[in-house]
């Protein structure tokens, strides 16, 4: 496996994300973290041209192709293993998968958060810790309510934003 000498993809982004997470549950968090990472750190005003995941609006807030390639090619290298969430079908699909990284994945992610300036992990750490470990529907009611401009196609918005009141 070549050093890694700088954090410059996407692919780095998102092993770092499950190094300090270990595990998240839905694509659809895991769409989310990756935008909170985009709107609300340092790390990314310092990263972020190399980094953007280019969010749009979409059915259930802000989307990005760009993570679904992401996953698909953590999955080949084996860093990331996929398990269906409680109840639900077991498909090739990802959605309503629950995601792990691997060992493999953890030996690469480490490294990563290591040659990361600790400012930047430790940013990074945090905002893992506060948001992953909320409920789905949370979490998308914060993101509405913060960032309304990538709600405009949303199926779901007025429900998730009534819950709030």
């Amino acid at each position: 496996m070549p050093r890694i000498d700088q954090i410059d993809r996407r692919t780095d982004v998102v092993f770092i994300l499950f190094h300090h997470a270990g595990s998240i549950h839905g694509i659809t968090k895991l769409q989310k973290l990756l935008f909170l990472v985009e709107e609300e750190t340092e790390f990314f005003k310092e990263y972020g041209d190399e980094l953007a995941f280019e969010f749009t609006a979409h059915k259930m807030g802000p989307f990005s192709q760009h993570v679904y390639e992401e996953i698909r090619f953590l999955q080949q290298l084996k860093a990331i293993e996929t398990e269906p969430m409680p109840g639900e079908p077991d498909d090739e699909a990802l959605t309503n998968k629950v995601f792990h990284i691997t060992p493999k994945g953890e030996k690469i992610a480490s490294e990563l958060s290591n040659r990361l300036e600790d400012e930047y992990d430790n940013e990074l750490k945090e905002l893992v810790e506060t948001y992953n470990s909320m409920k789905l529907r949370e979490l998308l009611r914060y993101v509405y309510k913060e960032y309304p401009a990538f709600t405009t196609e949303s199926e779901i918005k007025d429900e998730i934003l009534a819950e709030a009141s």
